[in-house]
């Protein structure tokens, strides 16, 4: 699969690309993630010689019970650093939910939105539509920073998953949106034995041939599967989104959404050169 950004072109055949996560918020559980707006070209250089094909850059939290933010302090921190990726030749993803940031944050030269509400802003599916950008949307019960404070019970979820963002996809195509990624939403109103089920579907997912975003990096229910309660500090979340994030690429994931850029580009590597080499065996 090719993916068309702009005037940028990310080959994803066979392969699984990293997008990541450049948080210029204040409320974030990764603080190493976190940047002034002053250091984020010299973090956004690093992370692209690490192997980073998309920056994704965000200023608001959606770690459970995080704080608001109001747009126009959303946009203060995320429109210059924006701005300043696209110009130096970055592809930049905005990381909101928000109609208004949307909009600024596409007049400063963001090639993608990136919206975990699944577009409920018509302001926001209006900008990504009129200017022909890429929307990343993604499956959750609840609200952003209150996911965890909803039902959790699922009969399938991963068929429940994939219904609802093939209709979230059909109603953002008739609404004028050419180019829908979907993200299942890992965690999002999800219990761990949950996101396990959904990345066994993954393929099913993947099978209904839009790209498919990955973002588990360093989540709250790695750590619940490592026996270590939820959270995201403990020091084995790194070797916990490795796995992870290995197997959703084996699966098919087209992008990954990650902190750690070196280590999950080296690790995928390995997976793209298995993956090639099974579709050059099975002659395809």
């Amino acid at each position: 699969m090719q993916l068309t950004i702009g005037e940028h072109t990310i080959d994803c055949t066979d392969r699984t690309a990293v997008m990541a996560i450049l948080n210029v918020d204040t409320d974030s559980p990764i603080a190493e993630s976190v940047v002034s707006a002053d250091a984020a070209l010299d973090r956004a250089r690093l992370l692209r010689n690490d192997g980073a094909e998309i920056i994704d850059v965000g200023a608001h939290s959606t770690r459970s019970g995080g704080a608001l933010v109001p747009p126009h302090e959303e946009i203060e921190r995320v429109c210059p650093v924006v701005e300043t990726l696209a110009r130096e030749g970055f592809v930049v993803s905005v990381d909101t939910w928000t109609g208004s940031v949307a909009q600024a944050a596409a007049e400063a030269g963001a090639h993608i939105i990136n919206d975990v509400t699944a577009g409920k802003d018509p302001q926001l599916v209006h900008v990504a539509a009129e200017r022909h950008l890429p929307l990343i949307i993604m499956h959750m019960r609840g609200q952003p920073t209150r996911h965890r404070e909803v039902d959790q019970h699922y009969v399938e979820v991963g068929p429940e998953v994939r219904v609802f963002l093939i209709e979230r996809a059909e109603a953002l195509g008739a609404a004028g949106v050419a180019d829908l990624w979907l993200d299942p939403g890992f965690q999002f109103g999800k219990s761990a034995d949950d996101n396990l089920r959904l990345l066994g579907d993954l393929p099913n997912l993947v099978a209904l041939g839009r790209p498919v975003v990955v973002s588990a990096s360093r989540k709250g229910f790695l750590s619940e599967l490592l026996g270590e309660g939820y959270g995201q500090q403990a020091p084995s979340l790194l070797p916990a989104t490795l796995a992870f994030n290995t197997l959703a690429a084996a699966a098919g994931a087209h992008i990954v959404r990650v902190h750690d850029v070196a280590e999950i580009a080296a690790a995928l590597r390995v997976v793209d050169a298995i993956r090639a080499r099974r579709r050059h065996d099975a002659g395809l």
